[in-house]
């Protein structure tokens, strides 16, 4: 197997760099973002873009969120969705299977989840200062 040529990787990584960077402007373009409004992780382009306070997005949801005119709302539904299932293990689905309208728990089963989890808290530690006493 030839080895490529350290001149090729060279123009392989302007041209990455370039394209990451591209994107990523023309989706501070369409959401009306600043430029200063967030960073590459590691300052590499093409890794995590974190923007906001508690934002990141992958270089792969860059590219389908640009490609696919989907506005920073319904980004913002699904990583509040991601949230959600985290905290009861369910499977997060990734970006493009959430704007093309995968399965979903509704928020008022998350909302009866956190309440059924908050009862049973509580009878724990009312269990535990019962047989401590």
């Amino acid at each position: 197997m030839k080895k490529t040529e350290e001149g090729t990787k060279k123009v392989l990584r302007s041209e990455y760099v370039v394209a990451c960077n591209g994107y990523l402007v023309e989706l501070l373009r369409m959401w009306e973002l600043d430029a200063h409004y967030g960073y590459w992780n590691s300052d590499e382009p093409g890794t995590i873009y974190h923007y906001g306070e508690t934002h990141n997005l992958t270089m792969e949801d860059i590219i389908y969120i640009v490609e696919n005119d989907i506005e920073e709302n319904e980004v913002l539904e699904w990583e509040d969705y991601c949230l959600d299932a985290c905290e009861f293990k369910f499977t997060k689905p990734n970006l493009r299977a959430w704007h093309m309208g995968c399965p979903r728990t509704p928020p008022e089963t998350f909302e009866r989840l956190r309440a059924l989890k908050a009862d049973l808290d509580n009878a724990v530690k009312e269990e535990k200062q019962r047989i401590t006493q």
